[in-house]
């Protein structure tokens, strides 16, 4: 036999000993389709409790894993040894962390899932304020089968509307390694007979620092990253002395950050920022003395809606700034605003705190109803 035939010969073997090394025999895998992490006990006895959700091929019926793990490898280990099926994360859709590991830091599992070359980077990141364990363990939820394909759908329903922000572990990490925006989560509820988003959770660093109640949501995503078609209501207080609502459909709206100066920072003063938020959108639904197939009553509408928006998002960025958390990435036209000498010897989170925001809203309502023309 000729040398380049043996060469070849090896070189086939080789490869086909490669190919059976990396193959996934689909029968043979267990897909996780949801991870929680939570701590469990407390003092020194805490531990990290690791719950997996595998989806069975019915579509119908879930198996969940649980156990008590240093880490979220060491818990797989584990479960690779409790059942006939290799585990493997490439359909994993979310990650939902218990609100007292949130509080703690959540970077050092988050790390891990950034490691895995098999997670997908559309990965939905959550905070559970009910115990997760139990979220992923119920089979009752009229909304789905199984918790982790009622959670896909309820996430990303929300965030297609822009009602929140598309929280996932691209979205999450670039903001974790940004040093001018903090990163946002959703905050997952558990009810009765379903599960609901009960707001959005503030991050500093890795650490849950604060909350945006739900009923605030649109008011945050204005701020944060503006809306494409969502809806939104208003309770108006005006000065006739009673409490009036209107509700926008198909509501779009775009934000600008405008830095006013950069020496007060140089000169230990707080600095000024002006937010500025162009909304529109259509009149559903209006309760209240004002007329409006009048000209002037829709104007006057319009500026007491600017000024309703204007004051409940003024509310949220006190709030965020109590909490020194910046998601709205005020921090990123800072640091490019001046030299980057200067801005790695600020402590953006205390002179984030202490600046001077100001917020200015436009609102332009398209139309006001088919029977007013």
């Amino acid at each position: 036999m000729s040398i380049n035939k043996r060469l070849l010969m090896t070189l086939t073997a080789v490869m086909l000993l490669t190919g059976c090394t990396d193959q996934h025999i689909i029968e043979r895998a267990g897909f996780v389709r949801t991870i929680a992490y939570d701590l469990s006990g407390e003092g020194e006895n805490t531990k990290l409790r690791v719950t997996v959700s595998i989806p069975k091929s019915n579509h119908e019926d879930a198996i969940v894993y649980s156990t008590m793990a240093e880490s979220g490898k060491k818990a797989k280990m584990i479960f690779d040894r409790q059942n006939n099926r290799r585990l493997v994360n490439g359909q994993l859709r979310q990650v939902v962390f218990g609100e007292r590991l949130a509080r703690r830091g959540v970077w050092s599992n988050m790390d891990t899932l950034t490691r895995d070359p098999s997670i997908g980077s559309r990965l939905h990141i959550i905070v559970a304020e009910s115990d997760p364990h139990h979220i992923l363990i119920r089979n009752d939820y009229p909304q789905g089968p199984t918790a982790g394909e009622y959670l896909d759908t309820l996430i990303r329903t929300e965030a297609k509307s822009g009602e929140i922000p598309d929280t996932t572990l691209y979205t999450f990490t670039r903001d974790y390694y940004d040093d001018g925006i903090d990163p946002v989560a959703t905050i997952l509820k558990e009810e009765k007979e379903s599960l609901s988003v009960d707001g959005i959770a503030l991050f500093k660093n890795d650490q849950y620092v604060g909350k945006i109640n739900a009923d605030d949501r649109m008011f945050f995503a204005l701020l944060h990253h503006g809306v494409r078609a969502g809806d939104l209501n208003v309770g108006i207080q005006t000065d006739r002395n009673a409490d009036e609502q209107a509700t926008l459909e198909y509501l779009s709206s775009k934000r600008r950050i405008k830095v006013l100066s950069t020496r007060d920072i140089r000169e230990g003063r707080p600095i000024q920022v002006a937010l500025h938020i162009r909304l529109s959108g259509s009149l559903l639904e209006y309760i209240g003395a004002l007329d409006m197939k009048k000209r002037t009553d829709q104007r006057k509408l319009e500026a007491e809606l600017e000024k309703t928006i204007n004051r409940k998002c003024q509310k949220l960025i006190d709030h965020m700034q109590e909490v020194k958390s910046d998601p709205m990435g005020i921090g990123q036209y800072v640091r490019n605003s001046i030299p980057h000498s200067v801005w790695k010897q600020l402590k953006w989170e205390e002179i984030f705190s202490k600046a001077d925001i100001s917020v200015h809203v436009d609102v332009k309502i398209r139309d006001y109803g088919k029977m007013l023309h």
